[in-house]
């Protein structure tokens, strides 16, 4: 559903809609499928879906006008927005201690993830065992934070483009990680030598480092996105609107064909579905990343299911 081509997965729904309104169609109503000569229902239908396209065609143009128009601020604004993200980046450094950052959005994951599970090492190998429930509870923290950051490791290997690089997060809960680690310092109940309280610091800036990088990429996905889908509307919805004329303008000179009417209602129905496919997968993407901050509205684990859960 992710990965799939929007383009793909458009032709391969009209194609469906085609047998649907086509065949079936034909077999259901007992061969008695509308036909050009019926104007009274055709040129109206057309009339309609050819209005309908334009004014999608427009409503996509002007939700894509946003974004671009978000582009075009004074160069102070710009300015801003670049020293941030070095700003950003050089926080980063300081925490984790690398010279330099890699760019590759990818790699870039890769060093926040190897330095929390290098401090949750440090951690395992720290933390006392006077109180032997605490340690266990600990231990268990850790045990899930690893294996949930090495999934995501796992994930960013195969990561190739910036898509893959947000759908690999998708699963990282972060806020439960943020919330129940800062559950168990207070459990520590200041109990905890100084160090360990310093790393578990270090951990949770790391955590929202992690966090923000993750909205990041993910708003730069979105706008990818919204021109591509202005770009692809406009090779589908532009023949679409040519076919759809060409049959109002020659209607009374063209075969009374109930074929030919189903493949103009399809043909016209296919900018709608395509607009459907990228809605669909941005607005899955979205909730699927949705962050309440440190609030644990839901587990990520319970959202892949489509089931929530009520927060602690």
């Amino acid at each position: 559903m992710y990965r799939a081509n929007r383009l793909t997965v458009t032709t391969i729904a009209v194609v469906l809609l085609f047998v649907l309104f086509g065949p079936v169609g034909h077999l259901l109503t007992g061969g008695l499928g509308q036909t050009l000569s019926r104007h009274q229902t055709v040129v109206p239908l057309v009339t309609t879906l050819l209005s309908g396209n334009f004014l999608l065609v427009s409503i996509v143009v002007s939700v894509n006008s946003l974004f671009v128009s978000g582009e075009q601020n004074p160069l102070g604004e710009q300015f801003g927005r670049i020293h941030s993200v070095s700003q950003f980046r050089h926080r980063l450094e300081e925490v984790t201690e690398f010279d330099h950052v890699p760019g590759r959005p990818s790699a870039f994951l890769r060093v926040l993830t190897g330095d929390i599970v290098e401090r949750a090492q440090y951690l395992e190998e720290r933390i006392p065992a006077t109180d032997l429930e605490f340690r266990e509870d600990f231990d268990a923290y850790l045990d899930d934070l690893g294996a949930a950051t090495a999934d995501l490791n796992a994930k960013l290997d195969e990561a190739a483009g910036p898509l893959d690089v947000v759908l690999a997060t998708l699963a990282y809960d972060y806020e439960r990680q943020v919330n129940d680690l800062q559950r168990l310092r207070a459990e520590g109940d200041g109990d905890l030598p100084e160090s360990v309280d310093e790393t578990i610091d270090d951990m949770l800036d790391l955590l929202q480092y992690l966090a923000t990088t993750r909205e990041y990429f993910k708003t730069l996905y979105f706008r990818r996105e919204f021109a591509n889908l202005s770009r692809d509307l406009f090779l589908v919805a532009f023949p679409a609107i040519v076919a759809m004329s060409f049959v109002l303008l020659h209607i009374d000179q063209l075969p009374q064909s109930h074929w030919l009417v189903v493949g103009v209602h399809v043909v016209s129905l296919a900018p709608i579905v395509l607009l459907g496919t990228y809605i669909l997968r941005v607005v899955a993407i979205a909730k699927r990343t949705e962050s309440a901050g440190q609030f644990v509205i839901y587990d990520r684990s319970d959202t892949l299911q489509g089931i929530p859960r009520d927060a602690e």
